[in-house]
């Protein structure tokens, strides 16, 4: 069964891909697809940094008061709409944090 599924999941595989890069399917996406593709970065990220940020991973439980990491991710996010710069947000979300963690 399992070599099954590896193989049936391998020509899945390859065929989305085929598909994409070969003349079946047409060059161009539909509007409609286009702006809702614009969206799927942002939920992306959210989804992966909201609970790495809220969630103490020692309880599971959501932590807001005297979490370090929101101020750290608040302090990033300013950075990020000041300077617009990938590598200044992650040093000034990092360093605060460290500092943050020090400090405590």
């Amino acid at each position: 069964m399992i070599w099954f599924m590896m193989v049936v999941t391998g020509i899945f595989t390859f065929g989305t891909r085929f598909i994409m890069l070969s003349r079946v399917a047409s060059k161009k996406l539909p509007a409609w697809l286009v702006e809702a593709l614009n969206f799927v970065p942002i939920a992306v990220l959210t989804a992966i940094i909201v609970p790495a940020v809220l969630i103490d991973p020692t309880s599971q439980s959501l932590s807001i008061i005297g979490n370090p990491r929101l101020l750290a991710a608040l302090i990033a996010i300013a950075v990020a709409l000041i300077t617009r710069q990938v590598i200044t947000t992650i040093g000034a979300g990092l360093a605060t944090l460290w500092i943050l963690k020090w400090l405590a």
